[in-house]
């Protein structure tokens, strides 16, 4: 395919760690021609902050989209993947403080409620609306709130706006999640920004909670789905907070064509202009959701290489990345590197594959703290001990046991995790 060999660079080549701290919010001011935004406040979340978020285009545009894996898929999911089909999107009506997920034949009729009142507003069809919805699970969403809120978040739509529709879909997020990027297709520049929400349920397993891109580009329905899943691979896919899937994960590309240039077709070569931008964004925007993980005070890079095959080094990954016992130690900044190992071991014991002590190295930063499967020493210790006092850094590990390799982002974790998930329906 096309967009092959740039999967297998962003696959090879981990995003570089800043030094930033983790909980800062990421916000930008640029706007995206042919497209709109408005917030407001319609009552759902308990504490009266803007939880209803508009985009619109200002006529049909092409799209792409993923949504979630995870069997118990919310209304809106089911909503927007049969709306999906057609490539075409007017709007994107997104409620935060309600998820309407497990929610049956009455949760469906909440979501169609909404969407064909949305789609008489602003005079499309609502197979052109993608519904999308955040917060607490089992509840059945207020279609009447949203109603009565849609002429005067119809009166605020502004291309000015986009931040405010950023902030309403927030849920637990403590930051502000958006980026922007431009690039150049058949003569013309192009631009992009994004936003997102997420913090916790977090192991998407397609895209994240909540994501929407936009650009001014001008590409097919088919060359934008076929964008939006290779980024979705090497982005989004490749973060994890608790290893929860949500029941709402939603990643749409919208393409409002204002851009002027030839429109792109899914084998135009200058396709890999417009998918870079867009990994690009993705990247940024999954860091941003890992770093604000819930409780979260660490963003950890780990990176497992020598494994036998590429699937055998992702689940490697995860047996770390998901390891309470590992997480727990970077929450204290102890380099417990048996930790790490132990996780691989076992998991390649649950899967029958080989696995070799004596063959192993683990890095923290650049410290190497075990080589060849044993401990290298007091000095390689306090290194690492310095290194994970950064709000970022990364974790080699090195099985020297095959070619392939796999890389993910995941976070500590520690006492605030348990608090804020204890009080989150309180």
């Amino acid at each position: 395919m096309l967009l092959d060999a740039l999967a297998e660079k962003f696959h090879l080549y981990p995003p570089q760690l800043s030094e930033a701290p983790l909980k800062e919010d990421h916000v930008v001011d640029a706007t995206v021609a042919g497209f709109k935004a408005a917030a407001a406040a319609c009552g759902i979340r308990k504490d009266g902050r803007e939880d209803l978020a508009l985009i619109a285009a200002e006529k049909p545009v092409n799209a792409g989209a993923v949504f979630t894996q995870n069997k118990l898929a919310a209304a809106p999911v089911v909503v927007s993947r049969r709306h999906a089909a057609s490539g075409k999107v007017r709007a994107i009506l997104a409620n935060s403080g309600n998820a309407n997920a497990a929610t049956g034949k009455p949760g469906l009729e909440a979501c169609e409620k909404t969407v064909t009142a949305a789609a008489e507003s602003l005079g499309c069809q609502p197979m052109e609306m993608q519904v999308c919805s955040t917060g607490v699970i089992g509840q059945v969403l207020d279609p009447d709130k949203i109603v009565k809120a849609l002429p005067d978040l119809l009166a605020a739509l502004s291309e000015d706006n986009l931040k405010s529709a950023a902030h309403a879909i927030r849920t637990t997020d403590v930051n502000m999640k958006m980026a922007q990027a431009k690039a150049t297709v058949h003569g013309k520049e192009i631009t992009l920004v994004g936003f997102c929400k997420g913090a916790g349920m977090i192991r998407p397993d397609m895209a994240t909670m909540l994501a929407f891109i936009l650009t001014d580009a001008a590409a097919t329905s088919q060359a934008l789905q076929t964008v939006v899943e290779t980024a979705a691979k090497v982005s989004f896919n490749r973060i994890t907070v608790d290893g929860d899937t949500s029941t709402n994960d939603t990643l749409l590309l919208l393409a409002s064509g204002e851009a002027g240039n030839k429109e792109l077709a899914a084998n135009d070569p200058q396709l890999v202009g417009l998918a870079e931008a867009v990994v690009n964004i993705c990247q940024e925007l999954a860091a941003m959701i890992a770093a604000d993980g819930e409780g979260a005070g660490h963003l950890v890079l780990v990176r497992v290489a020598g494994a036998p095959s590429r699937e055998a080094a992702r689940e490697y990954c995860y047996a770390v990345a998901h390891s309470p016992l590992c997480k727990t130690a970077l929450a204290s900044g102890d380099p417990y590197w048996g930790r790490f190992l132990s996780a691989i071991a076992a998991e390649a014991g649950r899967r029958g594959r080989p696995f070799e002590q004596e063959k192993c190295s683990v890095a923290i930063g650049d410290a190497v703290i075990c080589e060849k499967g044993q401990w290298t020493g007091e000095q390689a210790e306090s290194q690492c001990v310095e290194i994970m006092k950064k709000p970022r850094y990364a974790i080699n590990i090195d099985l020297d046991y095959g070619p392939e390799t796999y890389w993910l982002l995941t976070t500590d974790l520690d006492h605030d995790y348990v608090s804020l998930n204890i009080d989150y329906r309180s």
